[in-house]
């Protein structure tokens, strides 16, 4: 019997954990709300409230975030995946009444809380409903991770010496953890709306989780913005996805064109499972079978994979395993500080412009060149 290359188990969190996941999804959802609303300008000061006012602007903003769990919550029941139209029309419902319950004290003259408590009120809603319009409480989609045994045997064969002897430079892991912290604090109000806007189009899980191989032969999971509609690999597995793929939301396929789906995997740069700048990662089942048509392929995995790389910017998304594995040879021998930099200025104009372009120039090989060998 062929052992299969996908875990046999519920990727889920148990149900019984939702309600603690949704009383920390309030919290959080009421710590960013006001966050971003008082960082933005929304709400210039609190200094000029009372302390009473002050509180009851807090609390509005927590029972906000509430209002929208319980409203999305009591529309969809325990149906999994939820229906679109009861996930929508909770959120919408709950809008609605803080819309109503900030206006009549306006309108009556009596106690009014800051334009900006209503702001942020709003977005708490947002989040709390985002939360409890997925499966279980579950922000990802998870559902093919590779089966242990055939994990193991990928790492298997990167415990070679020279691969586990060869490490990062550490000016470039610095370069990464502050880049990374930077752009995951400049980038949460663009993730934040990304979130919710997927949610709408197509309610269920925002981020799409990709058990890809790292650093040695590792599994790890890497975080992307859930592009497709959900379970879009349930019946074919994991596959490459074609030039106008069906599965692909609205959304999704303005948040692939401009990279805006990569900002999760900020996260995973933060805490070590990938670079800036690196091979980038492959699914650890489709690595298993190049490991058997090209041992060598382990070779790339002697270093971070990156957000951007080499294969990305010089070849295109659908050039073959084999001249990606070229490529990124290329990057591993001659990897730098100075190379990352150069690469990712190139990936950024590729995304930024070249790609908007109607008939689009090619990069200029010389931009691609790794950087010579100092002469003594």
């Amino acid at each position: 019997m062929t052992e299969t290359p996908f875990a046999e188990e519920d990727t889920y969190p148990p149900a019984r954990a939702s309600w603690l996941l949704w009383a920390a999804g309030a919290l959080a959802g009421t710590l960013l709300a006001m966050g971003i609303s008082f960082a933005f300008g929304l709400e210039p000061t609190l200094r000029g409230l009372s302390r009473s006012r002050e509180l009851l602007s807090i609390l509005w903003v927590a029972v906000s975030a509430v209002v929208g769990i319980l409203s999305v919550r009591s529309l969809t029941g325990r149906s999994l995946p939820p229906r679109r139209w009861r996930t929508r029309t909770g959120l919408v419902v709950a809008e609605t009444i803080l819309l109503g319950a900030w206006l009549i004290p306006q309108i009556a003259g009596m106690s009014r809380l800051p334009f900006g408590a209503l702001g942020a009120g709003m977005l708490a809603c947002a989040i709390g409903a985002v939360l409890a319009g997925v499966p279980r409480g579950s922000l990802w989609e998870n559902n093919q991770p590779p089966s242990p045994e055939v994990a193991a045997s990928v790492v298997g064969r990167h415990r070679e010496p020279d691969l586990a002897r060869r490490r990062s430079g550490g000016l470039k892991r610095v370069f990464d953890l502050a880049l990374s912290s930077a752009g995951l604090v400049v980038s949460l109000p663009l993730s934040l709306s990304a979130a919710i806007l997927l949610w709408w189009e197509d309610p269920g899980p925002v981020l799409f989780v990709k058990n890809s191989v790292g650093l040695h032969g590792r599994n790890f999971k890497q975080f992307k913005f859930r592009t497709m509609i959900q379970g879009a690999e349930e019946k074919t597995g994991p596959i490459w996805a074609s030039a106008r793929d069906p599965r692909v939301l609205w959304l999704g396929a303005f948040l692939r064109k401009t990279a805006l789906d990569e900002l999760p995997q900020l996260f995973n740069i933060l805490i070590g499972d990938m670079s800036f700048v690196g091979p980038r990662p492959q699914r650890t089942v489709l690595v298993a079978e190049y490991l058997d048509r090209m041992p060598e392929y382990a070779e790339r995995h002697s270093v971070r994979p990156g957000l951007a790389g080499l294969a990305q910017v010089a070849g295109s998304y659908y050039i073959t395993p084999r001249q990606k594995l070229r490529l990124d040879m290329v990057y591993v021998r001659h990897a730098s500080l100075g190379f990352d930099i150069r690469l990712l200025a190139v990936a950024f104009l590729v995304v930024f412009w070249h790609r908007w372009q109607r008939a689009p120039a090619r990069i200029p090989r010389s931009w691609l060149h790794p950087p010579r060998p100092s002469s003594r």
